[in-house]
């Protein structure tokens, strides 16, 4: 161990020491999504190991999406620890097996697809960039301020940007876009 800190002193830690390895502890993986987001603009990013406490089928794709090397549980995770620090650090993947039984599920899943998902699908995907982002970020429940926070937008420019995204996916409101969103759930929302 090279370093212990909040993660709002993450980015600074790694610039610093250099890790080839990152532990972070959330309750949600809602936590992780900023830690993660501001370590990906990084030159070079070490393998980031995210323990949680719980965590949802759509929250691990997201944290993998985000280039989280591994996922574990919090009530199992000192029981896989050791394996999957030595395999996130080699470049592989460390999921605890809950989480791996999941993502088997869905990849062996029969790959069908409703006519409402692939309609959310085609919608989200007409959408820039920054729109996206802000709509993913929407999906999650978060606040205009919060949103405005994560992408270093004023609260303003969030509101013309749901404005947009709404009038986009001809939604009724951002309960209606985020919803959305989530049958879309398969298409990769970020750019």
């Amino acid at each position: 161990m090279v370093a212990e800190g909040n993660t709002h002193e993450a980015s600074s830690l790694i610039e610093v020491t250099r890790p080839e390895l990152v532990l972070f502890c959330f309750s949600s993986h809602t936590e992780a999504i900023r830690p993660l987001a501001q370590l990906r603009q990084l030159a070079q990013s070490p393998a980031v190991l995210v323990i949680a406490e719980s965590i949802s089928k759509r929250g691990a794709r997201q944290l993998l999406t985000l280039g989280a090397s591994g996922i574990l549980l919090q009530e199992s995770a000192s029981q896989h620890l050791p394996w999957a620090v030595l395999a996130a650090s080699q470049g592989g993947c460390a999921l605890s097996p809950e989480i791996s039984k999941q993502v088997i599920h869905e990849y062996t899943a029969p790959a069908t697809e409703s006519a409402l998902k692939r309609a959310a699908q085609t919608k989200i995907c007409a959408l820039t960039a920054r729109e996206r982002e802000v709509l993913e970020l929407l999906s999650e429940g978060l606040p205009n301020q919060a949103i405005a926070h994560f992408l270093t937008i004023s609260p303003g420019t969030v509101k013309d940007h749901v404005r947009s995204v709404c009038s986009k996916l001809n939604a009724d409101s951002r309960f209606h876009a985020a919803r959305i969103a989530w049958q879309a759930k398969e298409c990769r929302i970020s750019a």
